[in-house]
């Protein structure tokens, strides 16, 4: 069951990825959190989608904006590396009912507030979004959201954001993971379910670049996140029950 449920996800997050430029990591975690602790399910995700966005970042490189996104990718993962440091002195079962009550914030935005929030360019924003992002990574390994806001606001166009979002990723989830392995939170028997899903990842991967030329990312999207809200309410009732 571990192994077809991290494949499916995994397959489901590669196709969402081309589509709406992030959100492969949080349907992975969707699904990793029923098999892995908070600290070992974001490391195990890490590993997965860095065959994505390194992909993506690939096929995106000539779009890449350095001069843009490097601070933003600085103070990330500054971030994400602290709350990974710290996250041996939380109680997991807190910091699963949170991982719960986290999804449900972020399918309530997407579902209802996202068209709403415009977002001015300015360094004061994208520092803003660049510390609440790697706080959630080195939490979650979701940091894409607050990102993608961001990135778009500063994208000249569509190229150029999804170009930068997957080098965001792909650095910073490189550095996290090893990080994470740093700490302890990885081991060699990870591996097979880790490869099975990095080849479900890719073949999602494929599909979806081909569904990006004829779907809109606005339907993908929506179906992502009821999904999601429904996953982290769940969660959320059975740790607030134990």
């Amino acid at each position: 069951m571990e192994y077809i449920m991290m494949g499916l996800a995994a397959l489901v997050g590669g196709i969402i990825q081309p589509l709406t430029g992030f959100g492969a990591a949080v349907v992975m975690m969707v699904a990793a959190s029923a098999f892995y602790d908070m600290t070992i399910a974001p490391t195990v995700v890490a590993l997965i989608c860095m065959a994505q966005s390194g992909t993506m970042t690939w096929m995106y490189r000539k779009h890449i904006d350095l001069k843009q996104i490097a601070l933003p990718i600085g103070l990330y993962t500054v971030c994400s590396l602290v709350i990974i440091n710290l996250l041996g002195r939380f109680d997991l079962h807190v910091l699963t009912a949170l991982f719960g009550a986290f999804l449900i914030a972020l399918a309530a935005y997407f579902l209802f507030f996202a068209k709403r929030v415009k977002l001015q360019p300015s360094l004061t924003a994208g520092l803003a979004c660049s510390a609440f992002s790697g706080c959630c990574a080195g939490a979650f390994t979701i940091g894409g959201p607050m990102m993608a806001l961001y990135f778009v606001a500063i994208a000249r166009d569509k190229e150029t954001y999804v170009g930068n979002m997957q080098f965001l990723f792909l650095t910073t989830n490189l550095i996290n993971f090893t990080m994470r392995v740093v700490r302890g939170y990885f081991s060699v028997s990870l591996l097979p379910v880790a490869g099975v899903s990095v080849v479900c990842i890719l073949l999602g991967l494929w599909i979806g670049t081909l569904l990006s030329r004829r779907m809109s990312g606005d339907i993908a999207r929506q179906v992502v996140y009821i999904g999601v809200g429904v996953s982290g309410l769940v969660t959320l009732v059975q740790e607030l029950m134990k």
